[in-house]
C-alpha cells in the first residue's frame, strides 16, 4: 500500500499581512473622516454666509425704506402751509433726516391715515407715533405730541408722525422709535456700518453735486438727496482675521423720495 500523503498546513493570515490590512483600513478611515470633517466645515461656512446675507438684506431694506419716506407727511406739503400754521410744527420736522453722534434720525409719516367721522380726542400714542397731525390737507393743522390729547372733528385727516433712530453699538445695529426707551438690536456681527450723504449744491437743486460726505450739518439737511450705506458683516466682528467666513461687504444707495430728478 502506498503511504497516505501528509496533510497540507492550515492557511491563514500571518502577522505581516494582518498589520498591512490594519494599516490600509486605518488610512481608509482617516480619509473618510477628513472628507466628513471638510464637508461639515463647508456646511457651517455656508450657514454663516447665508445668515450674514439675510441679516444684511433685512437691515438695509428696512433702513432704505425709512430713508425713502424721510420728510413725507402724507397729504401735507409743509412748504405751502401759511407761515402761522407752519410755526406750529415741531422743530424736528425741519430736519427729517439727520446724522449726529453716530445716530441716524429719520422723521416720516406712519403709512396709516385715519379719516375722522365723529368728534372726539386722539393721541399720537394710539398710532405708535411721536406726533399726531389733524389737518384738512390745505391750510388747517393741529399738532399734539406723545400722550397729549388732540381734539378732532369730522372731516379731519389724522397723520401720525414718528421718529426712527439707527446706530451701531458693540458690533450691533440698533434702532429706537420715537426717542424713548432703550435701543433694540436689529442684527449683530457687524464689523462696520458707514453712512455717506449725497448733497445738492443748494436746496433748490435736485441732483447730487460732487462726492458723498460723511457728515451733514443740520442746516444742510435740505440738501441731502441720497444716502449710501456700507455694511460689513463677519462671524467674528471683533477680530475679522480669525473669523471662519471672509468679511461680507454690502453697499446700497437710497434716493430720498421726491428729492431727485
Amino acid at each position: 500500500m502506498s503511504p497516505r500523503p501528509a496533510a497540507a498546513p492550515a492557511a491563514g493570515f500571518g502577522l505581516v499581512e494582518l498589520m498591512i490590512a490594519m494599516a490600509l483600513g486605518l488610512i481608509l478611515v482617516l480619509g473618510v473622516s477628513q472628507i466628513f470633517i471638510a464637508s461639515k466645515q463647508g456646511f457651517v461656512v455656508q450657514q454663516h454666509t447665508a445668515a450674514l446675507q439675510e441679516n444684511a438684506r433685512f437691515v438695509l431694506s428696512r433702513i432704505s425704506r425709512d430713508l425713502r419716506q424721510a420728510g413725507m407727511f402724507g397729504c401735507l406739503d409743509l412748504f405751502r402751509l401759511p407761515a402761522a400754521t407752519r410755526n406750529q410744527l415741531p422743530a424736528e420736522f425741519a430736519t427729517p433726516i439727520s446724522y449726529a453722534n453716530d445716530i441716524l434720525k429719520v422723521v416720516s409719516a406712519v403709512p396709516v391715515h385715519d379719516r375722522v367721522t365723529a368728534a372726539g380726542t386722539r393721541q399720537a400714542t394710539d398710532f405708535g407715533a411721536q406726533w399726531l397731525l389733524a389737518t384738512n390737507c390745505l391750510d388747517e393743522l393741529r399738532v399734539a405730541a406723545g400722550s397729549d390729547s388732540l381734539s378732532v372733528t369730522p372731516g379731519d385727516l389724522l397723520i401720525p408722525i414718528r421718529q426712527i433712530e439707527y446706530r451701531l453699538d458693540q458690533h450691533r445695529v440698533q434702532t429706537r422709535i420715537n426717542g424713548t426707551g432703550n435701543f433694540e438690536v436689529l442684527i449683530d456681527n457687524v464689523a462696520a456700518f458707514d453712512l455717506q450723504f449725497g448733497l445738492a449744491a443748494t436746496p433748490a437743486h435736485r441732483g447730487v453735486t460732487g462726492s458723498y460726505v460723511n457728515a451733514v450739518a443740520p442746516a444742510d439737511s435740505e440738501r441731502i438727496r441720497s444716502v449710501r450705506m456700507a455694511l460689513s458683516l463677519s462671524d467674528n466682528p471683533a477680530n475679522t482675521q480669525d473669523g471662519q467666513v471672509r468679511v461680507q461687504q454690502y453697499t446700497l444707495v437710497t434716493a430720498l423720495r421726491n428729492r431727485l430728478d
